[in-house]
Protein backbone atom coordinates (compact mmCIF):
# COMPACT_ATOMS: atom_id res chain seq x y z
CA UNK A 1 0.00 0.00 0.00
CA UNK A 2 2.84 2.41 0.88
CA UNK A 3 4.55 1.65 -2.43
CA UNK A 4 1.27 2.27 -4.31
CA UNK A 5 0.87 5.69 -2.67
CA UNK A 6 4.47 6.58 -3.53
CA UNK A 7 3.84 5.61 -7.15
CA UNK A 8 0.85 7.94 -7.24
CA UNK A 9 2.91 10.84 -5.90
CA UNK A 10 5.26 10.73 -8.90
CA UNK A 11 5.83 7.90 -11.36
CA UNK A 12 5.62 7.01 -15.04
CA UNK A 13 4.58 3.67 -16.52
CA UNK A 14 5.10 2.65 -20.13
CA UNK A 15 3.00 0.10 -22.01
CA UNK A 16 2.29 -0.97 -25.56
CA UNK A 17 -1.14 -1.25 -27.14
CA UNK A 18 -0.94 -4.24 -29.47
CA UNK A 19 -3.45 -4.97 -32.22
CA UNK A 20 -4.46 -8.00 -34.22
CA UNK A 21 -6.16 -7.85 -37.61
CA UNK A 22 -8.44 -10.87 -37.71
CA UNK A 23 -8.35 -10.81 -41.51
CA UNK A 24 -4.54 -11.17 -41.60
CA UNK A 25 -3.18 -14.69 -42.20
CA UNK A 26 -2.33 -16.44 -38.96
CA UNK A 27 -1.31 -19.92 -37.91
CA UNK A 28 -2.28 -20.60 -34.32
CA UNK A 29 0.70 -21.40 -32.10
CA UNK A 30 0.94 -24.76 -30.39
CA UNK A 31 0.81 -25.31 -26.64
CA UNK A 32 2.44 -28.11 -24.66
CA UNK A 33 -1.01 -29.36 -23.63
CA UNK A 34 -4.32 -29.63 -25.40
CA UNK A 35 -6.69 -26.75 -24.62
CA UNK A 36 -10.04 -25.37 -25.68
CA UNK A 37 -11.71 -22.05 -24.84
CA UNK A 38 -15.22 -21.38 -23.54
CA UNK A 39 -16.94 -18.80 -21.33
CA UNK A 40 -15.94 -19.01 -17.67
CA UNK A 41 -18.55 -20.77 -15.53
CA UNK A 42 -19.44 -20.27 -11.88
CA UNK A 43 -17.88 -23.64 -11.10
CA UNK A 44 -14.56 -22.46 -12.60
CA UNK A 45 -14.23 -19.42 -10.34
CA UNK A 46 -12.90 -21.09 -7.18
CA UNK A 47 -10.52 -23.20 -9.25
CA UNK A 48 -8.76 -20.31 -10.96
CA UNK A 49 -9.70 -17.01 -9.29
CA UNK A 50 -9.38 -18.02 -5.63
CA UNK A 51 -5.85 -18.23 -4.22
CA UNK A 52 -4.82 -21.00 -1.83
CA UNK A 53 -3.28 -20.45 1.58
CA UNK A 54 0.25 -20.89 0.21
CA UNK A 55 -0.24 -18.30 -2.55
CA UNK A 56 2.15 -15.37 -2.82
CA UNK A 57 0.95 -11.82 -2.18
CA UNK A 58 1.22 -11.07 -5.91
CA UNK A 59 -0.86 -14.13 -6.80
CA UNK A 60 -3.56 -13.12 -4.31
CA UNK A 61 -3.65 -9.62 -5.81
CA UNK A 62 -3.77 -10.84 -9.43
CA UNK A 63 -6.67 -13.19 -8.72
CA UNK A 64 -8.53 -10.63 -6.61
CA UNK A 65 -8.38 -8.05 -9.39
CA UNK A 66 -9.83 -10.55 -11.83
CA UNK A 67 -12.63 -11.49 -9.45
CA UNK A 68 -13.51 -7.80 -9.20
CA UNK A 69 -13.52 -7.56 -13.00
CA UNK A 70 -15.76 -10.62 -13.21
CA UNK A 71 -18.15 -9.12 -10.63
CA UNK A 72 -18.36 -5.91 -12.69
CA UNK A 73 -20.11 -7.83 -15.47
CA UNK A 74 -17.90 -6.15 -18.06
CA UNK A 75 -17.47 -8.07 -21.32
CA UNK A 76 -17.23 -11.85 -21.44
CA UNK A 77 -14.63 -13.80 -19.48
CA UNK A 78 -13.28 -16.75 -21.43
CA UNK A 79 -11.41 -19.65 -19.89
CA UNK A 80 -8.91 -21.91 -21.57
CA UNK A 81 -9.48 -25.42 -20.25
CA UNK A 82 -7.47 -28.63 -20.37
CA UNK A 83 -8.69 -31.92 -21.83
CA UNK A 84 -10.12 -32.69 -18.36
CA UNK A 85 -11.96 -29.32 -18.36
CA UNK A 86 -9.68 -27.71 -15.75
CA UNK A 87 -9.38 -23.93 -16.27
CA UNK A 88 -5.77 -22.94 -16.95
CA UNK A 89 -6.08 -19.39 -18.31
CA UNK A 90 -8.62 -16.56 -18.32
CA UNK A 91 -9.06 -13.39 -20.34
CA UNK A 92 -11.90 -10.94 -20.94
CA UNK A 93 -13.22 -9.95 -24.37
CA UNK A 94 -14.99 -6.58 -24.65
CA UNK A 95 -16.53 -4.77 -27.60
CA UNK A 96 -17.13 -1.17 -28.62
CA UNK A 97 -20.57 -1.54 -27.00
CA UNK A 98 -18.72 -1.67 -23.66
CA UNK A 99 -16.88 1.63 -24.21
CA UNK A 100 -18.63 3.61 -21.47
CA UNK A 101 -18.13 0.88 -18.86
CA UNK A 102 -14.50 0.30 -19.95
CA UNK A 103 -13.68 3.98 -19.52
CA UNK A 104 -15.45 4.13 -16.17
CA UNK A 105 -14.04 0.91 -14.74
CA UNK A 106 -10.44 1.41 -15.89
CA UNK A 107 -10.34 5.18 -15.53
CA UNK A 108 -9.27 5.93 -19.10
CA UNK A 109 -6.42 3.41 -19.13
CA UNK A 110 -7.55 2.09 -22.52
CA UNK A 111 -8.24 3.95 -25.76
CA UNK A 112 -11.89 4.33 -26.75
CA UNK A 113 -12.68 1.38 -28.98
CA UNK A 114 -13.39 2.38 -32.56
CA UNK A 115 -16.16 0.67 -34.54
CA UNK A 116 -15.10 -2.85 -35.43
CA UNK A 117 -12.55 -3.05 -32.61
CA UNK A 118 -12.60 -5.26 -29.50
CA UNK A 119 -10.42 -5.37 -26.40
CA UNK A 120 -8.73 -8.26 -24.59
CA UNK A 121 -7.86 -7.65 -20.94
CA UNK A 122 -7.24 -9.45 -17.65
CA UNK A 123 -5.07 -12.32 -18.89
CA UNK A 124 -4.05 -14.68 -16.11
CA UNK A 125 -2.30 -18.07 -16.10
CA UNK A 126 -1.96 -19.92 -12.77
CA UNK A 127 1.62 -20.82 -11.87
CA UNK A 128 1.29 -24.60 -12.54
CA UNK A 129 0.37 -23.89 -16.17
CA UNK A 130 2.99 -21.27 -16.98
CA UNK A 131 5.78 -22.03 -19.44
CA UNK A 132 3.57 -24.31 -21.53
CA UNK A 133 2.74 -21.89 -24.34
CA UNK A 134 -0.89 -21.65 -23.23
CA UNK A 135 -1.17 -17.87 -23.46
CA UNK A 136 -0.32 -17.62 -27.17
CA UNK A 137 -2.82 -20.29 -28.21
CA UNK A 138 -5.57 -19.26 -25.77
CA UNK A 139 -5.27 -15.60 -26.67
CA UNK A 140 -5.37 -16.48 -30.36
CA UNK A 141 -8.56 -18.49 -29.90
CA UNK A 142 -10.28 -15.91 -27.68
CA UNK A 143 -9.40 -13.07 -30.06
CA UNK A 144 -11.14 -14.94 -32.86
CA UNK A 145 -14.36 -14.80 -30.83
CA UNK A 146 -14.39 -11.07 -31.59
CA UNK A 147 -15.59 -11.88 -35.10
CA UNK A 148 -18.92 -12.78 -33.47
CA UNK A 149 -19.02 -9.17 -32.21
CA UNK A 150 -18.55 -7.85 -35.78
CA UNK A 151 -15.00 -6.81 -34.93
CA UNK A 152 -12.11 -6.99 -37.36
CA UNK A 153 -9.48 -5.69 -34.94
CA UNK A 154 -8.64 -6.72 -31.38
CA UNK A 155 -6.35 -4.74 -29.10
CA UNK A 156 -4.65 -5.49 -25.78
CA UNK A 157 -2.24 -3.59 -23.54
CA UNK A 158 1.00 -4.95 -22.06
CA UNK A 159 3.68 -3.26 -19.98
CA UNK A 160 6.93 -2.74 -21.85
CA UNK A 161 8.87 -4.77 -19.28
CA UNK A 162 6.50 -7.76 -19.34
CA UNK A 163 8.54 -9.79 -21.82
CA UNK A 164 6.70 -13.15 -21.41
CA UNK A 165 3.33 -11.52 -22.15
CA UNK A 166 4.73 -9.58 -25.10
CA UNK A 167 6.04 -12.85 -26.56
CA UNK A 168 2.68 -14.52 -25.99
CA UNK A 169 0.92 -11.66 -27.77
CA UNK A 170 3.26 -11.90 -30.73
CA UNK A 171 2.51 -15.63 -31.04
CA UNK A 172 -1.19 -14.73 -31.08
CA UNK A 173 -0.53 -12.32 -34.00
CA UNK A 174 -0.70 -9.08 -31.99
CA UNK A 175 1.73 -6.34 -32.97
CA UNK A 176 2.58 -2.85 -31.61
CA UNK A 177 -0.03 -0.24 -32.48
CA UNK A 178 0.16 2.53 -29.87
CA UNK A 179 2.44 3.53 -27.02
CA UNK A 180 0.72 4.27 -23.70
CA UNK A 181 2.15 6.37 -20.90
CA UNK A 182 0.54 6.61 -17.47
CA UNK A 183 2.02 9.49 -15.48
CA UNK A 184 1.20 10.08 -11.81
CA UNK A 185 1.85 13.45 -10.18
CA UNK A 186 0.53 14.26 -6.69
CA UNK A 187 -2.21 11.62 -6.90
CA UNK A 188 -3.35 12.83 -10.33
CA UNK A 189 -3.11 10.46 -13.28
CA UNK A 190 -2.59 11.39 -16.91
CA UNK A 191 -2.89 8.76 -19.64
CA UNK A 192 -1.59 9.46 -23.13
CA UNK A 193 -1.54 7.35 -26.30
CA UNK A 194 0.84 7.93 -29.21
CA UNK A 195 1.19 6.01 -32.50
CA UNK A 196 4.07 3.57 -32.62
CA UNK A 197 6.88 4.99 -34.73
CA UNK A 198 7.17 3.35 -38.13
CA UNK A 199 10.07 0.91 -38.42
Amino acid sequence: MILDIRQRIRSTEQAIVLRRDLEAPHTRPKAAIEIDVRPLTEADVPKILHAGEAASADDVLYRSRRRWLLESGLGTCYAAVTASDEPCYVQWLMSEQDNAQIQSYFGGAFPILEPGTALLEGAFTPAPFRGKGIMGLAMSLIAEKAADLDSRYVITVVGTNNIPSLKGCEKANFFPYLNREVAWSMLRRKVTFEPVAAA
